[in-house]
């Protein structure tokens, strides 16, 4: 069982749906309509989101208990176990492709591009590519993080870096529900620089569009610890 399926049932107290988030997505995907591609979707809230504003949106996740609330949550919105490298295979083309969440630094290096060169090839013209990974330019300067604890009614959710090399580093989880831990876990990360994020996309036939800390558009620091938000066009 994975990191994800053991909170999956607290997934969306942990990472509740967010306006700001929807608001800056539909932002970008303007008036083309869809079909749009969640990579990493979780719970599925922001394509449920979409269908119910009319836009026809797919969501894929690894994890079967994420897709299975997904599912529950938007009968009407498609849904698939699939590791996100995997997406070529529910065809397309697509208006708009996103990966939020810190979903991408999962991935390795090589499959990251591979998957990035996947979506150049199936992105409509115009079509937007938006992936939001943390701001690795500040963690990668430290030995070590820890977020500030999730507190919620009766639970509390853990989550630090640790082990932090330019190679890669270990991102540790836990989850206390009424004092007790119910688990520990660990899942390694690959973190990419904004810098070989941009410039890695640029030898891939994308262009920058954006480049931002949060979903309201703040700009970006790389010496404050933050999200790091790209938006990308072929």
């Amino acid at each position: 069982m994975s990191m994800y399926s053991k909170f999956a049932a607290w997934y969306d107290r942990i990472f509740p749906f967010s306006p700001g988030v929807y608001s800056f997505l539909t932002h970008h995907l303007g008036d083309r309509g869809g079909p749009v591609l969640d990579l990493g979707c979780g719970t599925g809230d922001y394509c449920a989101a979409f269908t119910r504003d009319g836009v026809r949106a797919v969501g894929v996740d690894l994890d079967s208990a994420m897709i299975s609330q997904a599912r529950a949550r938007g009968p009407e919105t498609e849904f698939h176990v699939l590791d996100m490298t995997e997406f070529p295979t529910l065809g397309g083309p697509w208006n708009m492709i996103y990966s939020i969440g810190n979903t991408a630094a999962h991935l390795p290096g090589g499959r990251f591009w591979s998957c990035v060169e996947n979506v150049g090839e199936r992105l409509l013209p115009g079509g937007v590519w938006i992936v939001q990974v943390m701001n690795w330019d500040y963690v990668l300067g430290l030995p070590a993080f820890n977020f500030p604890a999730k507190v919620m009614e009766g639970a509390v959710f853990h989550r630090a870096y640790k082990d932090i090399t330019p190679e890669g580093l270990t991102f540790h989880t836990g989850l206390d529900i009424e004092g007790q831990r119910v688990f520990d876990d660990q899942v390694r990360l690959h973190p990419l620089s904004s810098a070989q994020m941009v410039a890695g996309h640029e030898a891939r036939g994308f262009h920058l569009v954006e480049h931002v800390s949060d979903y309201s558009g703040s700009g970006f620091d790389p010496e404050v610890f933050s999200a790091s938000i790209f938006v990308f066009k072929r």
